[in-house]
């Protein structure tokens, strides 16, 4: 039986959490925590490794300061899809687009994706290898993908020299048939 790689120190610090969060210090509350944090140890223990042999981890100061700013950017795009929701119709086109973005992991791949589908406007529909598609509601958040920071603030998580580009696919159907 293969060993979970999660430590017990990141086991109690999500029960501390769970604890902070919750504010309760009752037996059920404790219990379900608890729980909770079990059934996580568990299900990381069943999990195939993600990261690479060799790859690196996530830089935590870089991280934090990532999380800030998403959610900065997330209560910007926020502000402006209501706008447009609230707004004349014609502001809304929505589309669908396809991407590349080589990042330096798939760790820092997979954040980038779940990135985009956090800031309202944009959600990624599809993610294979370094391609991602991604349905936008307007013109300006398909084009805040190609020129915003955000790819390369998510490549620089684990790497602080990363650089990376956002380059633009056909949004065709592809060997398998699918968009």
């Amino acid at each position: 039986m293969r060993r979970s790689k999660m430590s017990l120190a990141a086991a109690v610090g999500l029960f501390v959490l769970w604890v902070l969060f919750s504010g309760k210090l009752d037996a059920f509350h404790l219990g379900i925590g608890a729980l909770s944090v079990a059934f996580l140890y568990w299900q990381e223990s069943r999990l195939p490794a993600i990261r690479g042999e060799g790859e690196r981890r996530l830089r935590i100061v870089t991280t934090v300061v990532y999380v800030f700013w998403l959610l900065w950017q997330m209560l910007l795009a926020a502000w402006y899809v209501a706008k447009k929701i609230l707004g004349p119709k014609e502001g809304l086109q929505p589309r669908m687009f396809r991407f590349r973005c080589e990042m330096p992991s798939q760790v820092n791949s997979v954040l980038f994706a779940n990135s985009i589908t956090l800031t309202p406007g944009t959600l990624t529909v599809d993610v294979e290898g370094d391609e991602m598609v991604v349905h936008a509601l307007t013109a300006d958040t398909e084009k805040d993908v190609f020129e915003g920071d955000m790819a390369q603030r998510v490549a620089r998580l684990s790497e602080a020299s990363a650089s990376v580009s956002v380059e633009k696919l056909p949004l065709e159907t592809k060997k398998e048939g699918r968009v």
